[in-house]
This record gives C-alpha cells, sequence and structure tokens, in this order.
C-alpha cells in the first residue's frame, strides 16, 4: 500500500525539480547557488507549474510541496551523495544513492556573461547567459538571474533525459530570506522509519541515469 502511495507523489515532485529542481540534473544548477537560503521556489516546465519551500545551502536542500493534498518532502544531500524522500503523514522515510546524478560536487559553470539589470519579483538581478558543463563533460547553456546577495532568484535552462527530449525548466525564487539554516533541517527527523522503496529506480528513470 505504502509503495503505491509513494511512487504516485514521487513522480510529480520531482517532474518539477533541484533539480527539484528539480528534474534530468535541475537540482545540481540550483544548487551551484552558494548562498545560504530560504525561499518559495515557483518551478515551470512543459506548461505547468508547481509550488515548493525550499531551504538551501551550498551542498544541501530541504524542498517541501504538496501533492494531491499529501506533504511531501525531499532532503537533498549533495555533501553526502544521498537523497531522502520523507512522508511527514506516515512518518517513514526511503533513501536513494545519488552518486551517479549530477551534483554540485561535478557541476560547474563554465562561462557567464552578463546581459544586463532585470526585475525579478520586484527586486533587480543582473542576468547572465551561462554555460554548464556536467559530470560526464557535457555541456549546456542556460541563463541565471543573480542578486546583490549573491542568490540566483531565476534560473532557465534546458535539460535532455536518456531519451533524447529535451525540456526547457524554470525556476523562481519569491518570499526570499537570506541566511544561515539549521542543520537539522537537512537530516531525517527522530522517529522516523526506513522503508525498503527502490527510489534509485525512480531517480534513474527521472534523472535519465
Amino acid at each position: 500500500m505504502f509503495e503505491g502511495l509513494l511512487r504516485q507523489p514521487l513522480t510529480p515532485l520531482y517532474v518539477l525539480l533541484f533539480w527539484l529542481g528539480a528534474v534530468l540534473g535541475a537540482p545540481a544548477y540550483a544548487l551551484l547557488d552558494g548562498a545560504s537560503w530560504s525561499a518559495t521556489r515557483i518551478v515551470r516546465i512543459d506548461g505547468r507549474e508547481f509550488v515548493t519551500h525550499v531551504n538551501h545551502t551550498r551542498l544541501q536542500e530541504r524542498i517541501v510541496t504538496d501533492v494531491a493534498g499529501v506533504e511531501l518532502t525531499l532532503i537533498l544531500r549533495s555533501d553526502r551523495n544521498v537523497a531522502w524522500q520523507l512522508v511527514p503523514l506516515m512518518m517513514v522515510y526511503a533513501e536513494a544513492d545519488v552518486s551517479r546524478m549530477d551534483t554540485p560536487a561535478n557541476v560547474r559553470i563554465v562561462e557567464a556573461e552578463p546581459l544586463g539589470e532585470e526585475a525579478v519579483g520586484g527586486q533587480s538581478a543582473m542576468k547572465y547567459r551561462a554555460l554548464f558543463q556536467t559530470r560526464d563533460g557535457t555541456r549546456h547553456e542556460g541563463h541565471f538571474w543573480q542578486n546583490a546577495a549573491g542568490v540566483h532568484v531565476k534560473e532557465r535552462f534546458p535539460v535532455t533525459d536518456r531519451a533524447g527530449r529535451t525540456r526547457l525548466i524554470e525556476l523562481e525564487l519569491r518570499d526570499l530570506r537570506v541566511g544561515a539554516q539549521q542543520p537539522g533541517l537537512f537530516e531525517v527527523p527522530t522517529g522516523y522509519r526506513l522503508i525498503d522503496v527502490d527510489i534509485g529506480s525512480v531517480l534513474g528513470e527521472l534523472f535519465g541515469f
């Protein structure tokens, strides 16, 4: 019963990513932002819009969303090559190895060309045309908008899955609060039970490895 419940919400959660951002390496691009902050992140893909709440540090993200009335939490720990999918309603979580996924450790900005100031969410940000290089050496062109605090308040980039489909993903932050995040936000809460669900295979399907 739980496996069916988990797999149903997982798909829309990962499609909106981070990555979460997030699909097919989107979390890696989002995590290239070195500042610490919390915000509402709007994710647009394939003409659809998803709303998530994000706590962010250089190598960690906590992403909370509501799917069909069920709250889901994804904790991405790029520093430990692990992702945890939490279902707070049931106090359970599943774990996945993300070492084969693009992460901040192996994705970098090769080039960044400033294109001028633009307003994003009522605040000024510098727009950049950027060239990203992923872990396998592939390069992708995209854009990001960076504010004075160094936060990428908006990002737009194409991602290509293993089926060869290319999609344009756009991430935009609202209600941004810059500042240190509590370390406990990026850990599995006490009392949660680990379940044997292969979210690694789900990640593989969605992230294209």
